[in-house]
């Protein structure tokens, strides 16, 4: 049996965030980033979170200084995908197309979004499904 991908919840998402805008950070240059943005978490707190995210193979880090330096070890397109997947599989049975006819209905695009969306169902209407590209 394969093995599940890891979770992710949101304050570990929060804190991935802040590695893939950067690159690479500290606990305190995280803590930093994430406080400006609002969160009001301790040093404490952010270590556990990068702690987390490095047992389940999400971030790897260099331990060769005082401070460690953490680096993520998966895109946010990877965690887009399994976000959506998820999403797909929970909350409408394992069917895209009824979470595409939700976001379409409720959320309205701008022009260009529009016609993105029409020349992708062209595509597959037309039997040529358009190569994934975000």
């Amino acid at each position: 049996m394969a093995k599940r991908p890891p979770t992710i919840p949101d304050s570990e998402l929060d804190v991935l965030k802040v590695l893939w805008e950067r690159g690479q950070a500290t606990v305190r240059e995280s803590l930093e980033t994430l406080r400006a943005a609002g969160r009001q978490w301790s040093y404490a707190t952010v270590a556990t979170l990068l702690d987390r995210l490095e047992t389940k193979g999400l971030v790897d880090s260099d331990r060769s200084e005082l401070a460690f330096v953490y680096r993520p070890t998966i895109s946010s397109q990877e965690v887009r995908q399994r976000r959506v997947s998820s999403l797909v599989d929970k909350l409408y049975q394992g069917e895209p197309g009824l979470l595409v006819l939700h976001l379409l209905k409720s959320h309205p695009l701008d022009a260009n979004q529009a016609m993105e969306v029409r020349d992708v169902l062209d595509q597959m209407s037309a039997g040529k499904p358009k190569k994934k590209n975000g």
